[in-house]
């Protein structure tokens, strides 16, 4: 299968600090990756790599066939879509829902280019057919976190993208909102072209039957990659927190990761 994604031996340092080092990765089709990892491990920075929002110090990076230093990045650019809290920040609140949508269309965090109603019918068929018909016509700025997530998950599909990026996309959400992303997740999966999909969490509960491959990355570094099921173990997962773990089966091809703490009896 053709590799999607491909980095050989990418370092990216800033203002004198390392950040990725040595980074090896291959994405081919039909894949679904989950990235995880925990605060600071450099997951947000290995996507902006991807993205083309920074710049590799060194190595090879390419996307969707596309070799940085290459190739044309306005056009790639175009054919990703992107769920993250950065993107939500740079969106104007006053907006409505389907214009929030309709900038997905062009890539921009504004509605730069003359658009209508049949603009905008588009991006209301987009919400209807991901079961988000009752945002429509409602303010961004009064939506709930989820909804808001929602919203971002029609205005990544506007543009039919090869690859969609979910950039901690279940951050400040609450326990439903975060399943009913999840559900939206399989859905895009069932699409009849569905994209190639990056998940980014520091929570292993989040890696759903969706998602086939999980890539672990630590203080910049990929500690271990490859299939879900040969990652996912008690003994991998222990090496990479460098604490002892077990793993509890939630069903639907879910684990929880159990830290293994003695609770110490005494008292003061």
């Amino acid at each position: 299968m053709t590799n999607l994604i491909e980095l050989k031996d990418v370092h990216f340092i800033r203002n004198g600090k390392t950040l990725l080092k040595k980074i090896n990765w291959q994405v081919k089709e039909k894949e679904c990756w989950a990235i995880l990892g925990l605060n600071g491990a450099g997951k947000s920075t290995l996507l902006k790599l991807l993205m083309s929002e920074y710049w590799a110090s060194s190595g090879q990076v390419t996307v969707l066939g596309t070799r940085f230093g290459e190739g044309g990045i306005p056009e790639l650019r175009k054919r990703i879509g992107v769920v993250s809290s950065f993107i939500s920040e740079r969106l104007s609140e006053h907006l409505l829902t389907e214009q929030i949508v309709l900038t997905g269309q062009y890539k921009s965090s504004i509605l730069y280019t003359a658009y209508g109603e049949k603009e905008l019918g588009w991006a209301r068929d987009m919400l209807t057919s991901i079961g988000a018909r009752s945002l429509i016509g409602r303010k961004y700025r009064e939506l709930s976190q989820g909804e808001k997530q929602t919203v971002l998950i029609a205005r990544s599909l506007m543009d039919q993208p090869d690859l969609i990026i979910f950039d901690e996309a279940s951050s400040g959400l609450d326990l439903f909102a975060r399943e009913k992303l999840l559900q939206q997740i399989h859905h895009i999966k069932e699409l009849k072209h569905a994209p190639t999909i990056l998940y980014v969490t520091h929570h292993a509960e989040e890696i759903t039957k969706d998602m086939t491959h999980v890539l672990l990355l630590k203080d910049g570094q990929v500690v271990d990659q490859g299939p879900k099921e040969n990652i996912l173990t008690p003994s991998i997962l222990s090496h990479f927190y460098q604490a002892q773990v077990s793993l509890i089966d939630l069903g639907e091809g879910r684990l929880f990761v159990k830290p293994e703490v003695q609770y110490s009896n005494k008292t003061e």
